[in-house]
């Protein structure tokens, strides 16, 4: 029972005789109904004790009545004790449900110590946490850091003690046209300032260009706004937050989190840190001793949802997992957006993040630099997560120099290494004419220099699925941004089957499924074979019909092509172009999925991506690429001079019964098919995991030697010989009969 109680301060009350009471605040109303509340309103202020209200009622009510009344005004958290804490600040404590009282005591048992590092003081934010009876000493329980740039050199040091001592602390960025607040690094329980700097690293680009090429850890002094008013702001919040953390307030809104406060326009934003297990400071201790590699074993997995293909989770619930990794400050990802007016057929949107640099010049710079990745489906969920699994999969296949490699020349390691020459295809022309062809073509394109089988290089350990053992492959083509010697670069890593998913198994099938798709275009396309239609309408897929009513209305047409080879697995391109118009814009989309429908589906919303976001959708405009190669594309491929693009008018469309189903309701069988088909033509399925722990999305890369990719690479195998053994061509094409144009997605 309370001694002296009064009504919180937060409340303002308003008695409405005979019977009611409001208790007003801004967290809501609440009414109190009875007469005795009327009563006992005027006297809940705190100069009373309870033998005291009782008195003064006496006659009104009994003493019981009082009794009862008060404890449930205390049960509901309407009164409290008095105590000599200022109205406003006991009314703060309360609406956060502290004791004012109990507050007072955890400061005065605190001690708060502040560090400054750069072009900032710390005597404002003393001043302030005086004022709030906040006990400043050299070495306090909680630590807080003022600076002006979260890469401030020194943090380095002052996190590795922080992370000895197991001291919370507060970095605090009260300068700029945006303040920054926190985190609150809690060593044990959130990622360290290290984990916080990996991520501020790779969202600075420009800045950490500079440093490379000056050789500096020195930060650039870009914070410069400042007014008294701004800073202030800043530190005051600060200054709150840490008067939070000593009340002992859990959870505590900034633990793990950084708030950005844009003081132009007023916009607050909250950033996540996340905890990296990979973290050289603070990581799991077990983490980078067990990163080592080991089988990869699958699992059973029941596919939830066949969402844009066959998934673990709908794309709704993936989404709402990782977008906490979509932040211009501590995200992999640093934006999303939709690049054109919302369509309720057409969704494509856009991801911004950084890409790992093959050199330290400007131009590597300017052509790297906020990369954009893209997703697309016939949902906005579904086409918001494909971008952003697309985004993972990048971070993920960064190399970092953590990866399990081993050194050795390719003569020494014997059979367990795979040879570049069997994933890449370059032909022995493409390597005598390398550096003439390199000068005219996108750097997608380009010829690598020829492999030495006697050269020592890293090479990774890469599962084999069809003989159950660790093969090894060039650490080069694993992992974009391994560093090579321009005169040594004899491959590059490319995206041809990596994949992400939310199991691992969800990823293989996914990665296997690209793999056999550009393996059926660069047939397709390099042969200029012209391949049977599609019949939609055999598909009953509501959307098909809708989207070629929208078609029309643009000024476009849309057909799909057949593209499925000996693998037997159904593959499409849809293809679309201006009606009536110059230049005709020939846009396309591929697929490949057990499913036909979910094949079907994915090639039609690849080629809606690639018009929409060429502006290709506006019947007044042209296409528009900033790669040359695409630009030059739109404005001269026509159906007359690209005849492969059309449908083999002499061959009766495809129908969806025509097509196998192999689907099993088991991701794991999904995968072992994928084994047994390619096995079936003499392919092995390797499987290289890349999850980073800090991300928690399954990517892998799948690579299967001999199948091709479909940017030109012209050596014997595939590309010549199964047109050939499915009766599509009488002979093998030459090399010099080759489509001159190289696939350019």
């Amino acid at each position: 029972m309370l001694s002296q109680p009064k009504f919180k301060a937060h409340f303002h009350v308003e008695i409405s005789p005979p019977k009611t009471v409001f208790l007003l605040s801004e967290k809501g109303h609440f009414v109190l109904n009875g007469r005795l509340y009327c009563l006992l309103a005027p006297l809940l202020n705190g100069l009373y004790s309870v033998a005291e209200i009782t008195q003064q009622l006496q006659g009104k009510a009994t003493a019981d009545e009082i009794i009862y009344a008060l404890q449930q005004l205390e049960r509901k958290g309407y009164i409290t004790n008095a105590n000599h804490i200022p109205q406003g600040a006991s009314a703060f404590w309360e609406l956060l449900n502290q004791d004012a009282s109990v507050v007072s005591q955890h400061f005065q048992e605190s001690k708060v110590s502040i560090t400054t590092f750069g072009n900032v003081t710390s005597e404002p934010l003393h001043n302030i946490l005086e004022s709030l009876n906040i006990p400043i000493g050299d070495f306090g329980k909680f630590a807080v850091v003022v600076t002006d740039d979260y890469l401030q050199p020194d943090l380095a040091s002052f996190n590795r003690e922080a992370l000895q001592e197991k001291r919370s602390w507060l970095l605090v960025k009260p300068v700029g046209g945006v303040i920054w607040i926190g985190p609150i690094f809690k060593p044990g329980h959130t990622g360290c300032w290290e984990c916080l700097a990996q991520r501020l690293r790779m969202n600075r680009e420009v800045e950490s260009f500079l440093q490379a090429q000056q050789k500096t850890l020195n930060s650039f002094p870009i914070s410069r706004a400042a007014l008294p008013s701004t800073v202030n702001t800043g530190l005051n919040l600060a200054a709150t937050e840490i008067a939070k953390w000593l009340s002992n307030l859990k959870p505590h809104p900034l633990e793990g989190t950084l708030l950005t406060f844009d003081l132009l326009h007023l916009n607050l934003q909250r950033h996540t840190l996340v905890r990296r297990p990979q973290c050289h400071c603070c990581g799991e201790p077990t983490y980078l001793s067990q990163y080592q590699t080991q089988p990869l074993v699958l699992n059973h997995r029941q596919p939830l949802s066949d969402d844009g293909g066959y998934r673990s989770c709908a794309a709704e619930k993936a989404l709402q997992k990782y977008e906490h990794h979509i932040s211009p400050i501590t995200g992999i990802i640093s934006n999303l957006f939709q690049p054109f007016s919302q369509n309720d057929l057409i969704h494509a949107y856009v991801v911004e993040h950084s890409f790992p640099r093959e050199g330290r010049q400007l131009e590597d710079l300017r052509q790297t630099a906020r990369l954009k990745s893209f997703g697309k489906g016939t949902t906005a969920a579904q086409a918001k997560m494909s971008a952003v699994g697309e985004a993972i999969e990048r971070y993920c296949g960064t190399y970092t120099g953590e990866e399990p490699r081993v050194k050795a020349a390719y003569s020494n390691l014997g059979e367990q290494a795979i040879h570049p020459y069997n994933f890449m295809h370059y032909s022995a022309n493409q390597y005598c004419d390398r550096q003439t062809w390199n000068q005219h073509h996108e750097i997608i394109q380009w010829v690598p220099v020829p492999f030495d089988e006697n050269q020592e290089i890293e090479w990774t350990p890469i599962w084999s699925l069809n003989n159950q053992q660790f093969k090894y492959l060039p650490t080069a083509y694993c992992y974009y941004g391994y560093p090579l010697a321009a005169d040594a670069c004899f491959c590059y890593a490319d995206t041809n089957g990596t994949a992400a998913g939310t199991c691992k198994e969800e990823a293989i099938l996914q990665g296997f499924m690209e793999l056999v798709e550009r393996d059926a275009v660069a047939i397709w396309w390099y042969n200029r074979l012209q391949r049977p239609a599609v019949d939609l309408n055999s598909f009953d897929e509501p959307y098909l019909d809708q989207l070629k009513s929208y078609y029309q209305l643009i000024g476009r047409d849309f057909w799909v092509l057949d593209l499925t080879t000996d693998l037997n697995i159904p593959t499409f391109a849809a293809i679309s172009r201006r009606i009536n118009h110059q230049p005709e814009d020939i846009l396309f989309g591929f697929g490949t999925h057990f499913h036909p429908k979910v094949a079907l589906l994915r090639a039609v919303t690849e080629m809606n991506q690639m018009i929409f976001l060429s502006n290709g959708a506006n019947p007044n405009s042209s296409a528009k690429f900033t790669r040359q190669d695409i630009q030059s594309w739109c404005q001269t491929a026509t159906l007359n001079n690209q005849v492969y693009l059309a449908p083999d008018a002499n061959v009766i469309p495809k129908i969806y019964g025509d097509y196998p189903v192999y689907h099993s309701q088991d991701l794991q069988l999904d995968v072992l098919t994928c084994v047994d088909i390619a096995a079936k033509h003499g392919l092995e399925v390797l499987v290289l995991e890349q999850t980073r722990p800090d991300i928690g999305m399954a990517v892998v890369k799948v690579v299967v030697p001999g199948l091709r990719h479909f940017w030109a690479q012209f050596a014997p195998g595939r590309l010549y010989d199964v047109p050939v053994q499915l009766g599509w061509l009488k002979a093998k094409l030459t090399e010099e009969q080759l489509n001159p144009i190289p696939m350019f997605l």
